[in-house]
């Protein structure tokens, strides 16, 4: 019997933000792969007709929405010491989607795809014309709340109407005014399955046309990008993904 190679696993933390946060995954994904080739990284490939980098990533952002804590898991044959394989990407990466940490973890190890079911965001809202916040946030929150509670929000995606399920995919909203007083800070902090992950813009969205004028039978159309009519800025960031063991009890990535 062919004696089976040794394999490492590197999970590689980065960013993606600047104008890079509108490339779309699959431009990501490219990219990542030409830096891992750029940095002479001895990367595994699959099996099969059509050979492959055997690199793994963590659920697409929305096209727009920038972030901190992105992952992917890159399979070598070679080992190279975890910071000697995160300097040769960072030299080989453009600056907006920069590695920011690297590290082994085993083979046998969970994939990120059943490992990461957290995902928290950071949203910073400018509102438009010379409004004050403060005096806004009280019937802010009222309609974040009263969205909230009722638990699901209707969206259309291309032709087809669906459903976000907010009991199920959302854990906290955390409303504040900003220290300028021109605008919010919203937080949220959301959990994702094979069901589907919540997309910020759906839930700003809607949040959006009930906040100025009030409950609306017409479903929100989802682009990725958020079309609101209160704020002059929505500024979407991922700021933290990682998993739970069976207490409840936080697991990071690395």
């Amino acid at each position: 019997m062919p004696i089976e190679p040794t394999l490492f696993r590197l999970r590689v933390r980065y960013v993606k933000q600047g104008r890079l946060r509108y490339l779309g995954h699959l431009e990501v994904a490219r990219t990542v792969e030409r830096s891992v080739r750029r940095a002479g990284l001895p990367y595994a490939v699959t099996q099969g007709f059509s050979p492959h980098m055997r690199v793994a990533f963590t659920a697409a952002l929305p096209v727009g929405t920038s972030s901190i804590c992105e992952w992917y898991d890159l399979v070598l044959t070679e080992y190279v010491p975890a910071d000697e394989a995160l300097a040769g990407l960072v030299a080989a990466t453009p600056a907006d989607l920069a590695p920011r940490q690297a590290g082994y973890v085993d083979m046998r190890a969970e994939t990120l795809g059943l490992l990461v079911t957290r995902q928290d965001y950071r949203i910073d809202l400018s509102l438009t014309g010379v409004r004050s916040a403060a005096e806004l946030l009280p019937a802010a929150r009222a309609a974040l709340d009263g969205l909230i509670a009722e638990g699901t929000i209707r969206y259309l995606r291309g032709h087809k109407e669906k459903t976000l399920d907010l009991a199920a995919l959302l854990t906290e909203a955390k409303l504040e005014a900003r220290a300028d007083d021109a605008g919010f800070v919203l937080e949220l902090k959301t959990r994702s399955s094979n069901a589907g992950s919540l997309r910020p813009e759906i839930l700003l969205s809607a949040w959006d046309a009930r906040f100025g004028a009030g409950d609306s039978d017409e479903p929100i159309v989802s682009t990725g990008i958020p079309h609101l009519a209160n704020f002059e800025r929505a500024e979407v960031e991922r700021i933290d993904q990682y998993g739970e063991d069976e207490s409840g009890n936080r697991v990071d990535p690395l």
